[in-house]
């Protein structure tokens, strides 16, 4: 029997045994509390086998494919996942150096073994152009940058590599 043969007739024995237990239980508040219930395990049912069935169709919703072929611990996968969350981590402290007037640095960050976390962070500023002392007056010391970054990932200023 195929599966959605058994899904329907899984379907069709709860309405059945929904529909005797109505007409051999007295009116009242538990006739409703039992109709409540076998509402919801109706609908879990029905619910239940859709994302399998999707799956198995390989079907294509809103953007949201259901790929036959998908493996949760395909190393692809978790290596996608981990560069999306390092350049989302990258990009924050990107953005909150730009708050504080510095602008033009790049930062590589290392995620620790939870992968949350940032065990070390790589600073390149050889595409900075006001460290030191420039025409304007403006001085900008590459430690107090390091010592933004290393806040900012809750480090200590020595998990931060400079370069450039």
């Amino acid at each position: 029997m195929s599966s959605f043969a058994s899904w329907g007739l899984t379907i069709l024995g709860l309405a059945v045994v929904m529909t005797i237990a109505e007409m051999l239980l007295p009116s009242g508040k538990l006739k409703r509390v039992i109709r409540s219930v076998f509402a919801t395990i109706t609908a879990l049912c029905i619910i239940t086998p859709i994302p399998t069935l999707l799956k198995s169709l390989g079907a294509k919703i809103d953007g949201i494919t259901f790929d036959k072929d998908i493996d949760i611990t395909d190393s692809e996968y978790l290596d996608y996942i981990d560069g999306r969350k390092k350049s989302i981590i990258e990009r924050g402290a990107i953005e909150y150096l730009a708050t504080k007037g510095i602008e033009g640095v790049n930062i590589e960050v290392e995620l620790d073994s939870s992968g949350y976390g940032v065990k070390c962070a790589r600073v390149d500023f050889s595409k900075f152009p006001n460290i030191g002392i420039t025409q304007d007056g403006e001085h900008i010391n590459k430690s107090e940058i390091i010592l933004l970054i290393a806040e900012y990932f809750g480090v200590g200023k020595e998990a931060i590599m400079t370069y450039g």
